[in-house]
């Protein structure tokens, strides 16, 4: 499948970091989560995935607006939930 920028999943950096809560925008099981993830680890781990990806530097996070890091926009071929699972564990097999 190609990248389709209309019908990507869309990452955050929060969505894996371990210092929030679910309600401050954590998507991922805490145990997968990693404490500050920035965007170029979380870009590493979709390039080791390998899927078709596009980064957008200088987007805001609604729940962390005062942080203008970014985002990555990713080709939905799995589901959302499987999607931040793998993600999660390559950037916590960076970490280690």
């Amino acid at each position: 499948m190609t990248y389709d920028d209309d019908n990507a999943w869309v990452l955050w950096p929060e969505y894996f970091d371990k210092s929030r809560s679910r309600a401050q925008g954590r998507k991922v099981n805490r145990r997968l989560a990693i404490h500050e993830p920035d965007l170029q680890s979380l870009e590493d781990a979709v390039k080791d995935i390998g899927l078709e990806y596009k980064v957008e530097t200088g987007k805001l996070y609604p729940g962390n607006w005062h942080s203008s890091e970014g985002r990555i926009r990713i080709e939905r071929v799995l589901p959302k939930t499987e999607l931040l699972e793998k993600v999660a564990r390559r950037l916590r097999a960076q970490r280690s």
